[in-house]
């Protein structure tokens, strides 16, 4: 066998995620499920303030300038109330989504600085039982950059991968398809195939892509 074989197979980005995600223990678990949930509705305040304005607008152009006559249970949320409960209940929703929004990056970036501090503990209270010969090896550039760089790259992965882009847009997509669906199947289909290329195909092919060079980038810069 050459000397130049590597017998340590590199661990791929699913398991090397599930040990990150595992580090979220109590009492920082019940954080991160709020974060999930209050992040969801913050996104569906956004998305259905949208739909409630577009379709009170369909609605009264429909009825008010075309006159036709267009059933109100055909139509979510218009109970023909008055303007200004529309305006009300819009104005509403829009505030929630800014208080939302701010709860669930305050809890996601209260999880992310927890967890760099308990990695970076584990960090050097394994540099301490390889000191000081480890530190006069050719890896030292490594050893840094893990105590500096890396680590600071776990809070985009903490605050900004697990939650928003994972659990809150899986969540928010079910409860959209599911929402787009009651309308016509076919058109939660086509939701659902939407959600499915840009949120996981076009990621993961991107990923693909870039995994070389991310490597590359990661060894010239511990050298």
């Amino acid at each position: 066998m050459s000397e130049h074989t590597n017998t340590t197979k590199r661990r791929s980005a699913i398991q090397i995620m599930g040990s990150l995600i595992g580090l979220v223990k109590p009492p920082l678990l019940h954080i991160m499920l709020a974060a999930i949930i209050l992040g969801t509705l913050g996104y569906l305040c956004a998305i259905f303030l949208t739909i409630l304005a577009g379709q009170v607008i369909v609605h009264g152009l429909l009825t008010g300038i075309a006159g036709m006559i267009v059933p109100v249970e055909k139509m979510w949320l218009v109970f023909t109330p008055p303007v200004k409960t529309i305006i009300t209940i819009m104005i509403v929703i829009a505030v929630l989504r800014g208080i939302l929004h701010y709860v669930e990056q305050y809890c996601n970036h209260f999880i992310a600085f927890k967890l760099l501090a308990i990695i970076r503990h584990k960090v050097f209270a394994s540099l301490r039982k390889l000191c000081p010969a480890k530190l006069e090896g050719r890896d030292k550039g490594n050893l840094i950059s893990i105590i500096t760089t890396d680590i600071e790259l776990l809070e985009v992965f903490y605050a900004h991968t697990i939650s928003p882009p994972i659990a809150i847009a899986t969540l928010t997509s079910i409860i959209m398809v599911i929402f787009i669906g009651r309308y016509h199947w076919l058109a939660g289909l086509l939701a659902l195939t939407a959600y499915l290329i840009v949120g996981v195909a076009i990621p993961m092919w991107n990923g693909k892509r870039g995994s070389q060079k991310g490597m590359e980038f990661r060894t010239s810069f511990g050298d």
